[in-house]
């Protein structure tokens, strides 16, 4: 009899290797262009097996969105500790998190090219909310943690509250997500140029906080 700690970790295992394949094959070209068949030759395993894990190429792009954010996040509330977050006033809070997506940015553009071409994928494959629920779950948290932000903004007035919190986020947070999307891209500059944007992203920040804090 087969040990079921072993068959666990064997199947936790093969598991990654797929999702890790598929994530390097994606970000450097995009969903659509990858076949599960690529795929499970990257992971060096057969297709059958990918089929055991993931019944369609949909589940395995969300499954994939979905623990990339979680990793963010992990490592977004590690430097939030580090930092001692939860003495900032909403400001600071603001900058630190902004900051989280420059430095997303910096380390990671694999990750933003990829969640760029997963929004439109999702969107063309019509995902229904059942099947987008883990990947939701995982992007809401940040939503949360800006409602704190927001609360705590209430109180100390660094920020300005008059603006409705969820245009707030989408025009701060969101919007510098989706401009560090497109840089990851070389939609500004050709990618073969390997232009960093940091500056421009940095120009962006201050421009935000201080519209922000203008008020």
């Amino acid at each position: 009899m087969r040990n079921a700690e072993k068959d666990a970790a064997e199947k936790a295992g093969r598991r990654a290797r797929l999702l890790e394949a598929a994530f390097r094959l994606m970000s450097a070209r995009s969903i659509e262009a990858v076949k599960l068949t690529e795929i499970a030759e990257a992971a060096g395993l057969g297709i059958v097996t990918l089929y055991r894990y993931f019944k369609t190429k949909p589940d395995l792009v969300i499954e994939l969105g979905t623990v990339l954010w979680r990793k963010y996040y992990v490592e977004v509330e590690k430097a939030y500790a580090a930092r001692n977050g939860a003495a900032m006033n909403a400001a600071e809070e603001m900058e630190f998190f902004i900051d989280s997506i420059i430095e997303l940015y910096r380390s990671h553009k694999d990750v933003l090219r990829f969640n760029r071409n997963f929004d439109t994928y999702v969107k063309h494959q019509e995902c229904t909310a059942e099947q987008m629920r883990p990947y939701n779950e995982a992007v809401n948290v940040f939503a949360t943690k800006f409602h704190t932000v927001y609360r705590k903004a209430k109180k100390d007035g660094t920020i300005d509250t008059r603006i409705p919190e969820k245009r707030l986020f989408v025009g701060t947070l969101y919007a510098v997500l989706s401009v560090a999307g497109k840089f990851a891209e070389g939609l500004v500059y050709p990618s073969e140029d390997h232009h960093n944007m940091i500056e421009e992203l940095l120009m962006i920040k201050q421009m935000i906080l201080g519209a922000l804090r203008s008020h």
